[in-house]
């Protein structure tokens, strides 16, 4: 492609489709003078001078050649008003092109610029392949570091990765020890391990100098980490310990190219006072290597508060880092999912799911496989109560045992948790669930609402569905990303927004539960909680279960119904009876754990008060409070 140009212009055009808190719109169009071809997808990114994501849209092509000119919609809170934005295009979902804006100062005018290929800027490339869809990335920003200016930081991580060198000693200074330990921890340590907890190992120099750990140990603890931290305290130093540590420093100078990466970080009186001592830990630096942390000039030096909400690595002593892996054996969380009743058609599609992300992650592993795309994203299709939210919580401590998600979480959130009720709050609002759901996976039910439109919302959902996108075109989210529903529901929003189709390559769909899978969940509820049917009590279950399941409609809970049919039905009925006897013996075990046949029938005549078995279309199954 010898002639290829991109032009912008701030524009007012309220034909421009975007959400509704997005007034400030930048037009891009990309020119070409002959059709790219081989072309499924183009996205367009913008960034501002400093590397922060203003604006990304993405257009698709259903043929094998693209129009000459290409037009992109960006909608952002930003007045598109800085002198400079970096803008890349994916092709593909691959950085290809890459171009310096200056937009024009006025709206409804053109500026235009050449698009070169990526591979003329090193330092642009390395951060559209390695840097701008990480988890820690946006911590840059939300830290506020006052460190180098982004350019360099970007152009020192490139040189970091030169395969032909060994890798350098780091140093973090600070005049406060928190901020200097975020900056190793969320910045540097992740950039590393690419947010791998399992790949890093921490410690402080105090531990070496005094014996507490041999160099022996540290070399057996470490062999396969990629990053080794050491804090650097106030240390009381002797000759006999500057030998020591002059031998450490020595024997880290000296490190092969596949030994790990050691950053050291600590408060910048400490460090000079360990310099002072022992010139040979000094020698380990240069200026190259060295990132000296400013606080924020609202704060005093002195305040050693982190500089955002979020604890570090390791201080949760709840969410250990998890243990090595065998890709080979199912984790405890694929076998929970195999003893789940019913699913089976699950259980294979995630099985089998499970095996190519295994697959494609050690292949990266074994570097025979240089893309970065890693995309998940599942849509769950199926009726209520049919283990949706379960399963989802299964996969994102699947898909973190295999390595693919950092932490495995789980946000569960409907509509309601996403649509605001004035302009501004949504985009408020999914920015905050989007940062949450970074590491594990985010599960919206009932997506198809999204796109319902009602007379308070104003169509606010089309807002998540683009702050959506923006996650989905991401070659290597650390999240993903499961919509679930009604099947056919699911479709309509699917074919809402033709961005939407294709960003989800995995889907599973969730049947109903038969008459016999829904008396064996209620089996093994009761048996779970240490109750006990009677040949008769279980005989009535199973005919009301049965009755209930032959004349089930749309609305039916399936599971749900299960466990409202225990817990709101029989339990209460049994309650009521023992309860009401005149002089219970409430030290018998047996009295307690028993359900008797009329506590089935009872409830099954309360059930038949509320909701008769012969249901309507429109009526749904359950029970009075």
């Amino acid at each position: 492609m010898k002639n290829l140009v991109l032009r912008a212009m701030r524009s007012f055009d309220e034909s421009l489709t975007g959400p509704e808190y997005a007034c400030n719109q930048l037009v891009v169009e990309m020119i070409s003078d002959e059709p790219l071809t081989d072309t499924n997808e183009l996205d367009v990114r913008i960034y501002s001078a400093d590397y922060q994501l203003t604006g990304s849209d993405s257009r698709k092509f259903s043929s094998r050649k693209t129009p000459l000119k290409i037009r992109f919609q960006l909608v952002s809170d930003s007045f598109w008003d800085e002198s400079l934005y970096h803008v890349f295009i994916f092709r593909n979902g691959y950085p290809q092109w890459y171009a310096a804006l200056s937009p024009e100062n006025k709206y409804e005018k053109w500026s235009r610029t050449r698009l070169e290929n990526i591979r003329l800027h090193p330092d642009q490339k390395f951060f559209a392949e390695q840097l701008c869809n990480t988890a820690w990335w946006p911590k840059l920003y939300e830290g506020k570091f006052k460190t180098l200016p982004v350019q360099e930081l970007i152009r020192r991580f490139r040189i970091y990765t030169d395969p032909a060198q060994v890798l350098p000693c780091l140093l973090v200074d600070s005049s406060r020890t928190l901020l200097a330990k975020a900056f190793t921890f969320f910045i540097l340590s992740n950039y590393f391990t690419g947010s791998n907890v399992d790949d890093r190992f921490s410690l402080s120099l105090k531990e070496l100098m005094t014996g507490d750990i041999t160099w022996k140990q540290l070399k057996q603890k470490t062999a396969r980490k990629k990053v080794i931290i050491i804090e650097i305290g106030d240390l009381e130093i002797n000759s006999q310990k500057t030998i020591i540590l002059t031998r450490a420093a020595d024997l880290i100078r000296n490190r092969a190219p596949q030994d790990p990466v050691y950053i050291f970080h600590g408060k910048c009186e400490y460090i000079s006072s360990l310099f002072q001592e022992c010139q040979a830990f000094e020698s380990l630096f240069t200026n190259e290597t060295t990132f000296h942390i400013l606080p924020p000039e609202s704060e005093p030096d002195s305040s050693e508060s982190l500089p955002f909400d979020t604890p570090l690595p390791f201080d949760d002593p709840t969410n250990p880092p998890s243990q090595s892996r065998n890709f080979n054996a199912p984790c405890a969380a694929e076998l929970e999912l195999q003893e789940m009743v019913g699913l089976h058609r699950v259980k294979e599609d995630m099985a089998e799911a499970r095996m190519m992300a295994c697959f494609l992650q050690r292949r990266k592993d074994l570097s025979l496989d240089s893309g970065t795309e890693n995309r998940h994203h599942m849509l769950f299709l199926g009726n209520p109560g049919t283990g949706k939210t379960t399963v989802a919580r299964l996969a994102g401590k699947m898909y973190h045992y295999i390595g693919v998600l950092s932490s495995g979480h789980t946000v569960e959130v409907s509509r309601t948790d996403l649509v605001g009720e004035y302009i501004g709050q949504t985009e408020k609002k999914m920015k905050e669930v989007i940062d949450k759901a970074r590491g594990g996976v985010l599960f919206i039910d009932e997506a198809y609402t999204l796109i319902e439109k009602d007379t308070y919302s104003k169509d606010y959902g089309k807002e998540v569905i683009q702050a959506l996108l923006t996650v989905l075109s991401e070659p290597n989210p650390d999240m993903i990303i499961i919509l679930a529903g009604y099947e056919d529901k699911m479709h309509i929003l699917l074919q809402s927004n033709p961005g939407l189709k294709d960003r989800f390559p995995l889907r599973f769909y969730f049947d109903d539960y038969t008459a016999e899978e829904l008396l064996e969940m209620a089996h093994r509820s009761l048996q779970q909680r240490n109750f006990i049917l009677t040949p008769e009590a279980d005989r009535q279950l199973e005919l009301l279960v049965r009755e209930a399941s032959a004349q089930r409609d749309e609305y039916f809970g399936n599971g749900r119904w299960i466990h409202n049919l225990i817990n709101q039905g029989i339990l209460k009925s049994m309650a009521r009876r023992i309860m009401s006897l005149p002089h219970p013996d409430i030290s018998s075990r047996k009295l307690f754990c028993t359900i008797e046949a009329c506590d089935i029938t009872s409830a099954a005549q309360r059930f038949q008060e509320c909701y008769p078995l012969k249901l309507k279309a429109s009526a749904r199954i359950g029970f009075r409070a």
